[in-house]
């Protein structure tokens, strides 16, 4: 790792550091350092409450959240040679969240419900964008997963009965139990992404160059899709469906560090983390007592982005992946 891509790891960490500071004193109400001290020593009173139980579980959710979706929009761009092929984007996670809806209807009584439906859905959308003639086309890849995001989010309202779903991906409310789910989860899916990244890089070559030196492209391919969708399946088995992080960071860190994958994949997880924490944050205070979810907050600060990235870009090749 250089010393410039060193740089940019201190100063995202430094950020991690300070945004939880801050979300562990910001909100309805502000808790100061000297009170978030004085709140251990005393278990019944307010402030424990309001710091220990609701405050420390949604930043822990935030941030794992946050880097499981950045790293998993990486593996999509490294599968799909396209810059803004994300699960957000590309319909997996709508379809995650209309199974999951379906399930809980159809299904209350299974065991882990809400994490096996969202992985059916993210399974069958993947199958979806991979059978056809999308993956020669990036333009065609991207226009398939934007229909088949329409189609989920349609069938999930007709299936609410018209209600909107979005309100919902938000991490008010999530419990340790929540936080417990989604630290396993996600620590599970980006200790494999880190210890896999290598296989990211080959994915830059040809599949006949890479054939003919007998790496076997499937599985490789297959291995970072599935891995990818799980990270944004588990996600939004929880939370919901947020958009635009695993586009937003990727571009970001292959700027910033370089296009190593050993090295984009963990500063990827890294400033996901923070993103999501510094959204969630700020969805959270800026209308006191209300609340802006936090993926609102990210359609507010990706959309832009994306527009940004293809119209300075040479289509959607303009930051390449490779």
């Amino acid at each position: 790792m250089t010393t410039h891509a060193n740089w940019w790891y201190g100063g995202v960490l430094v950020l991690v550091v300070l945004t939880v500071l801050l979300a562990l004193m910001a909100g309805t109400v502000w808790i100061g350092p000297a009170q978030v001290l004085h709140a251990l020593g005393q278990p019944n009173s307010q402030a424990f409450v309001t710091v220990f139980s609701l405050r420390i579980p949604r930043i822990l959710s935030s941030l794992i959240c946050g880097g499981s979706l950045a790293v998993a929009g990486a593996l999509f761009q490294a599968v799909f040679r396209n810059p803004i092929a994300d699960p957000s984007i590309l319909g997996i996670s709508a379809a995650a969240d209309f199974f999951k809806l379906g399930g809980a209807m159809l299904l209350p009584w299974l065991p882990g419900r809400n994490w096996v439906m969202a992985m059916v859905g993210g399974l069958v959308a993947l199958a979806i964008l991979t059978s056809g003639r999308a993956l020669a086309n990036p333009y065609r890849l991207i226009i398939v997963g934007v229909a088949l995001d329409a189609t989920f989010v349609g069938l999930q309202q007709l299936l609410s009965s018209g209600a909107t779903t979005i309100s919902h991906s938000t991490f008010n409310g999530l419990t340790w139990g929540d936080t417990t789910t989604l630290l396993i989860l996600g620590v599970l899916g980006l200790a494999v992404a880190l210890v896999i990244a290598p296989w990211a890089n080959y994915l830059k070559l040809t599949d006949s160059a890479l054939q003919n030196v007998g790496v076997p492209v499937s599985v490789i391919r297959w291995s970072l899709l599935l891995l990818g969708m799980y990270l944004a399946v588990s996600v939004t088995a929880v939370v919901g469906a947020i958009p635009f992080v695993g586009i937003v960071i990727p571009n970001i860190a292959r700027r910033l560090v370089g296009h190593d994958y050993q090295t984009v994949l963990p500063f990827s997880m890294l400033a996901g983390a923070w993103l999501m924490l510094a959204a969630d944050t700020l969805g959270r205070t800026v209308i006191v007592p209300s609340e802006i979810s936090a993926a609102t907050m990210m359609a507010v600060i990706g959309g832009p982005f994306v527009i940004i990235l293809l119209q300075r870009g040479r289509g959607f090749h303009g930051m390449s992946t490779r």
